[in-house]
């Protein structure tokens, strides 16, 4: 099919990314840190991309595996990045193969995403693998260090989800829970500011989880990010399009259903003491226990710990560990929604912060990955030096059904006042959306705006991070 990848054109593009991360088998990746700018100043302008402190790479070609590619991209709009993005594929012994990736972007800090990049997949792979044994059948010695085995009976949908909520549960405890008793205990101050740290800041985080046999998507989330699916199809006309599958809903108070769910729960809680809090109208996160702690424990921190003066008016968890009917759970939670998804040959995934979307529609992201696919841009060394018209793209010719413009909710190309018309000069998918979501082909306002500092460059463009799945 015309939007098929070739493998082996991906598997020459992993050895020539321009910022090469690290791949082993059953492990997370690891991006290098980009080189610094070698002093030279060019006569020609330069891409507003090069110089800059951030992130891109791409992997693929793993032999067995029903994955065609994985990239990602992550361009910070402070000082510290906040988000961070993590991979990994373990084959299973009962003949397929689990691919997981996460997207976590930090609230008031870096140090919870970094915690959930550390720990969330391996928690997730460790809970459904105990979860899939249930359901399998071994084959020969058992004895041996990977022994083979067989799915003996059909595994509910509903296992899987639950097995991925009782990890995101699980990870939120350690961050919340078990930090406390740390601290508590530890006489270490030392210790206490890191486990501190990582507790009272927060993070969304989307997982993805890919069973390669069945062929099934699973996304979860906690927050505002948004996971797409594009589909190459054809209308009856006969000409090729993607279709576009959003998977998510950002959890805030606009949302409808956050909104049910939380007058249910919480009717006398304000939601605008946790957005003055956060800085960010969020409803579900993992950490920032000043929103999950006792009013007992918050006094605590705040006393012999330095912490943040109690947040008052907000109903948390009971100190008991049984609590009686009617005592509430903390307003925020961790729990992630699970939508599934049955994958199709060619389809790609899209997950993205909040920072993406604030840019680019649903519509828009799909139909630019649409258009590097078709420009074969996979096949490039390395992104265009010199874009011409012909690398331009615009929005009314991306390979998309795309929405009347009134309903474009992005507010970014509106604030800088610019139209949204694309270019197409990357290698590597996921830059070519985080270049677009920046101005596009807008290319001297891209330089200018890259130009800002800090602090001043968090009041005019997100942070951004985004991977790009193409399943075979």
């Amino acid at each position: 099919m015309a939007w098929t990848i070739s493998r082996r054109f991906l598997f020459g593009l992993s050895s020539s990314a321009s910022i090469l991360g690290s791949c082993y088998w059953g492990r997370t990746i690891y991006a290098d840190e980009a080189s610094a700018p070698s002093g030279e100043v060019s006569k020609k302008r330069t891409d507003p991309l090069v110089d800059h402190e951030w992130m891109a790479s791409g992997i693929g070609g793993w032999k067995g595996v029903k994955i065609t590619w994985y990239d990602y991209a992550s361009l910070p709009n402070k000082n510290d990045r906040f988000a961070s993005l993590a991979f990994r594929a373990v084959s299973m012994n009962h003949g397929s193969n689990w691919v997981y990736s996460v997207l976590s972007e930090g609230l008031r800090g870096w140090e919870t995403s970094v915690f959930i990049y550390n720990a969330l997949i391996s928690t997730t792979s460790v809970v459904l693998t105990s979860f899939i044994e249930k359901y399998t059948t071994p084959l020969g010695d058992p004895a041996k260090m990977h022994p083979s085995a067989e799915l003996k009976s059909d595994v509910p949908s509903e296992g899987y989800d639950n097995s991925i909520k009782k990890a995101f549960r699980d990870v939120d405890h350690g961050i919340v829970n078990q930090a406390q008793q740390m601290i508590f205990s530890s006489p270490l101050q030392a210790l206490n500011t890191i486990q501190l740290s990582a507790a009272v800041q927060g993070t969304t985080a989307m997982l993805s989880f890919y069973d390669d046999e069945s062929r099934i998507l699973k996304i979860a989330n906690t927050g505002d990010g948004r996971a797409v699916v594009g589909r190459p199809s054809r209308r009856e006309d006969g000409t090729l399009y993607i279709e576009v599958h959003v998977l998510t809903t950002e959890h805030t108070s606009a949302n409808p259903v956050e909104q049910a769910r939380l007058l249910n729960s919480h009717p006398d809680t304000d939601i605008g003491i946790l957005q003055k809090y956060i800085g960010r109208d969020i409803t579900r996160a993992f950490g920032l226990s000043m929103c999950k702690w006792s009013q007992e424990v918050q006094k605590r921190m705040h006393k012999e710990y330095f912490c943040e003066p109690p947040l008052s008016n907000l109903y948390v968890q009971s100190d008991r560990d049984s609590v009686a009917d009617g005592d509430l759970r903390p307003y925020l939670t961790a729990e992630p929604e699970i939508t599934t998804f049955h994958v199709q040959s060619d389809d790609f995934l899209i997950m993205a912060n909040k920072g993406l979307w604030n840019s680019l529609t649903s519509e828009e992201a799909v139909g630019l990955v649409g258009a590097w696919v078709r420009r074969k841009n996979y096949s490039l060394q390395s992104p265009i030096p010199d874009p011409t018209d012909e690398h331009i793209i615009d929005r009314e010719i991306l390979p998309v059904d795309l929405p009347d413009e009134s309903e474009d909710t992005t507010i970014w190309y509106k604030r800088w006042k610019l139209p949204k018309r694309f270019i197409c000069v990357d290698n590597i998918a996921s830059a070519h959306l985080v270049r677009n979501a920046l101005g596009g082909a807008n290319i001297a306002f891209t330089e200018g705006l890259l130009k800002v500092p800090h602090p001043f460059s968090a009041n005019n463009r997100d942070e951004i991070a985004v991977s790009v799945t193409f399943f075979e």
